[in-house]
């Protein structure tokens, strides 16, 4: 095994990148009362995901690298208070965007 097998810096910051993003949309997205709020948060998350399939197409992502992006994305959003359960959700459906 290369020394790049393990160099998971990028993957790392992309993982904690990714939940600033939905972070800071999905509070504006708090302000808004309705149904528009849920259709924002879905967008939202296919943007994630979408996001995710880019980073995917553009590195090459072992499985020590995924667990790693998906490790801080996970835990950024659970520093900043976001649900458990809707975190673990957004995590797995991440994950399975960088099969």
């Amino acid at each position: 095994m290369n020394a790049g097998w393990f160099d998971v810096k990028e993957a790392e910051l992309f993982g904690n990148e990714l939940a600033e993003f939905y972070d800071a949309r999905s509070r504006a997205n708090e302000k808004i009362k309705n149904q528009k709020q849920t259709e924002k948060q879905q967008k939202l998350i296919v943007q994630c995901l979408q996001k995710a399939r880019q980073f995917k197409s553009s590195h090459k992502l072992n499985f020590y690298k995924k667990a790693k992006l998906g490790n801080a994305f996970k835990w950024k959003l659970r520093e900043k208070g976001h649900d458990m359960k809707l975190v673990d959700l957004l995590t797995k459906d991440i994950l399975l965007a960088l099969r």
